[in-house]
């Protein structure tokens, strides 16, 4: 017991001077964003992650904890036990948020005593009971003492209650113990009085009438154990007998040290005092396949017992956290993992609720990355929040009644593009002999003789297409219908057909895709119109030739993919088809 003493006194004066550390004088940051916590080895980690390139921080240091314990310690087996204490030490460090890792020497002393009678043949076979209790009748109490108990075990320590959504700090850990370990033990039995003979236990089962005492109460059994230990000296002069399956003993005859394995299985609850202290109450059976620890085996009338013995030590636990605390943060199991996440949600709303996403002009671009901050009201912007004028009139597309005019046309205020209408059936005569073609009240002389204008000056409508198709759209056979008619009503007549295509996809695939436009619109008018093939020159860009060089949208990007139609000049050829078919070779249907 003095021994005891000395520890938790010492103890205590250590953790006052741990206590005096408070919270006020430096309390240790669990925030993320701290570098300084980080080990070396995270840094790097931490450092992506700040920036957004890693998704998990860096995980911060840690300290240890150093940890004095002193309790109860008694063994559950076949003979009652009596109050025993245990002391103990250990080193602990934590491998995650929920896992640690603990070291702990553990010394106890223990006894026990039965209030039942035992047989000879309930006991060993050994001296003195083979000589001192040979008659049957011959009774004895069984009883023990551990002078000495060590155990040495290295222990896996799981944190049940880390996860905190509601908090930033853990104060209480409760802890599931699992563990392997050593023990080391000699085991005592008082078996002999002070002159080396039998006890007389023939009335310590009687009461001062000679009746015998009721062992069913609790009171009859406290008699019973308080009249044998009138009788018992405080010598165990006696060695019990060990396992046979021990891994060794060692020590002199009649003192032999027992050495077994054993597992620990244990709870505790620990409560974090300061970032440098905590209190823990904690409890841990050693389990083994030792059934001699208090020195018995067997039941009162002789049979084997199917019970092991089961050493427990209950204590209370003081631990010390031990590192620079501009270096390191509490144990992990005292820390919230889902600080990091939490944290960093709680900066990102601040952020959107202070300025991140703050827009001025309400033009749906945050002021940030608005490179026209003070756009008019219900302009249509581009992504940098710049007012559009997607057909370059200088006419916003909020303002302009034609935001895509065809290019080449002077506008007016609200954008409309001055273009002559599509020549109709009713529009067209022939006049003589194919020399003259009178639009309207127009005369056009193909020659160059003395008609008001060229016939090329005259405006022939475009058509467009789907991404990466060359199928005609529903509305193309009406403007190809009108083309096709011109041609009809002058028979000289040759148009180049000219495809284009937007920007994406790579530009052999694109100049490919360009002239099979171009052809789907020849072969249509053709086939349809039985206009001859050689009055058309297929032309093809590809992407060179975007009327919108710039597109961004769907919108913007479906006005480049189109075929134009112009009046032949003369001498003009038609290009060279392209390598590959692009997929012309599939019998497209129109």
């Amino acid at each position: 017991m003095q021994i005891t003493k000395h520890l938790m006194k010492g103890a205590l004066a250590l953790a006052l001077s741990f206590g005096a550390w408070t919270p006020s004088q430096g309390q240790i940051s669990v925030n993320p964003t701290d570098d300084q916590f980080v080990s070396k080895k995270y840094e790097s980690q931490h450092a992506e992650w700040k920036k957004g390139e890693s998704q998990f921080p860096g995980r911060p240091r840690d300290m240890w904890q150093l940890g004095v314990g002193a309790g109860s310690f008694l063994i559950s087996g076949d003979v009652q036990s009596q109050f025993g204490w245990g002391a103990s030490v250990h080193v602990r460090k934590s491998l995650g948020y929920v896992m640690s890792l603990k070291a702990e020497y553990m010394f106890g002393q223990a006894s026990g005593l039965n209030y039942q009678a035992s047989s000879q043949n309930s006991y060993q076979d050994i001296e003195p009971f083979t000589t001192q209790y040979a008659g049957p009748n011959t009774l004895f109490y069984a009883n023990y003492k551990i002078p000495q108990y060590h155990a040495l075990s290295l222990q896996s320590v799981f944190n049940l209650n880390n996860i905190k959504f509601h908090k930033k700090s853990n104060k209480w850990s409760l802890n599931l113990i699992l563990g392997l370990g050593v023990n080391m033990y000699r085991t005592t039995t008082n078996a002999l009085d002070a002159n080396g003979n039998a006890y007389d236990f023939s009335r310590v089962a009687l009461d001062a009438n000679g009746d015998p005492i009721d062992l069913s109460t609790l009171s009859g059994r406290r008699e019973v154990r308080n009249n044998i230990k009138g009788i018992l000296d405080d010598d165990y002069e006696t060695s019990a007998q060990q396992n046979s399956n021990n891994i060794f003993t060692f020590g002199e005859d009649g003192k032999k040290m027992a050495v077994n394995p054993f597992m620990n299985v244990g709870l505790s609850l620990e409560y974090l005092i300061t970032p440098r202290l905590s209190l823990a109450l904690e409890h841990q059976g050693f389990i083994s396949v030792d059934d001699y620890i208090d020195a018995k085996q067997k039941n009162e009338t002789g049979d084997f017992t199917s019970n092991i013995d089961i050493p427990h030590y209950t204590s209370i636990r003081l631990g010390f956290h031990l590192g620079k605390k501009d270096k390191r943060i509490q144990p992990l199991w005292f820390v919230n993992p889902l600080v990091y996440p939490m944290s960093d949600v709680a900066d990102l709303k601040k952020k959107l609720d202070d300025d991140l996403f703050k827009d001025d002009d309400n033009d749906g671009v945050p002021n940030k990355i608005d490179e026209e901050p003070d756009t008019p009201e219900n302009a249509i912007v581009d992504t940098k929040g710049r007012t559009m004028d997607s057909d370059g009139d200088e006419v916003p597309d909020h303002l302009d009644k034609e935001p895509f005019s065809p290019p080449g046309y002077k506008v007016d205020e609200d954008g409309v593009a001055a273009v002559p209408k599509p020549l109709t059936p009713e529009d067209i005569k022939v006049v003589g002999d194919n020399e003259r073609l009178v639009i309207g009240d127009e005369t056009f002389d193909p020659l160059g003789g003395g008609g008001k204008g060229m016939l090329n000056d005259w405006y022939l409508p475009m058509i467009h297409f789907d991404l990466d198709k060359y199928k005609l759209r529903p509305e193309s056979y009406e403007q190809l219908r009108h083309i096709a008619r011109v041609m009809q009503a002058y028979p000289d007549l040759k148009v180049v057909v000219h495809g284009h295509t937007d920007v994406r996809a790579s530009d052999e695939y694109n100049d490919r895709l360009s002239y099979n436009r171009a052809m789907t619109a020849i072969d249509y008018i053709v086939n349809q119109y039985e206009i001859d093939r050689s009055r058309f020159i297929a032309k093809f860009n590809g992407e060179a030739s975007n009327l919108i060089p710039s597109a961004a949208g769907e919108q913007e990007h479906f006005m480049n993919r189109r075929v134009e139609f112009y009046i032949a000049e003369d001498g003009e050829t038609e290009g060279a088809k392209p390598e590959g078919d692009g997929g012309r070779n599939r019998n497209w249907k129109y």
